[in-house]
């Protein structure tokens, strides 16, 4: 069973003895309904969250229809209060099987591109401008830092090659060095 408050949602084993696992709200990016298709199971949602700059989704199943929606609604408005400007726009409505999202086909495996938009995309979009300009900023500054770590990823495996390439000139040089006389052989 699950406890939220507005600084975390908690999960536990079924009595309710122990806790199994705890995300804080400020690291939850969405909380959106899931294809019952995905795991053949009716009412399922989804709450992605980020783990040490990598999200993740944690999938649950209510009772009843009633219950899914209270749950989504209160998941929704704890997380959009604590963080909203990193709240996601696209969701996968599936989950990520066998190499390919069972919602889109996509193989890559990132929840913030995904096929649908989230409840507080259409939000934001309709009410709030300011706020979509802030998170654009804030998405815009996540993908240049990873351009950028790209960059500088590249540009040590150049300077590695560039190092190797240099050495072997360097090693051909010291065999000519130790031995002249193969040198100045010209000729039969």
């Amino acid at each position: 069973w699950f406890v939220l408050t507005d600084k975390t949602l908690t999960y536990h084993t079924p009595n309710g003895q122990t806790e199994k696992g705890r995300i804080s709200v400020n690291c939850i990016r969405c909380c959106e309904l899931v294809e019952e298709t995905t795991f053949n199971r009716p009412r399922l949602f989804q709450v992605v969250y980020s783990d040490k700059e990598k999200l993740r989704a944690l999938y649950l199943q209510s009772d009843t229809k009633q219950t899914q929606d209270e749950w989504i609604q209160c998941i929704r408005l704890v997380s959009e209060k604590s963080c909203p400007e990193r709240m996601l726009r696209h969701y996968h409505s599936g989950a990520f099987i066998k190499k390919r999202w069972s919602c889109c086909h996509k193989s890559e495996k990132y929840y913030d591109s995904g096929c649908e938009n989230t409840y507080i995309c259409d939000k934001i979009s309709e009410f709030d401008p300011v706020l979509d300009a802030r998170r654009t900023s804030v998405e815009q500054e996540r993908r240049a830092s990873n351009v950028a770590e790209q960059q500088r990823n590249t540009i040590k495996r150049k300077l590695s090659l560039q190092n190797m390439m240099n050495s072997l000139k360097l090693d051909k040089s010291d065999k000519r060095r130790q031995s002249p006389e193969q040198d100045l052989r010209v000729g039969p």
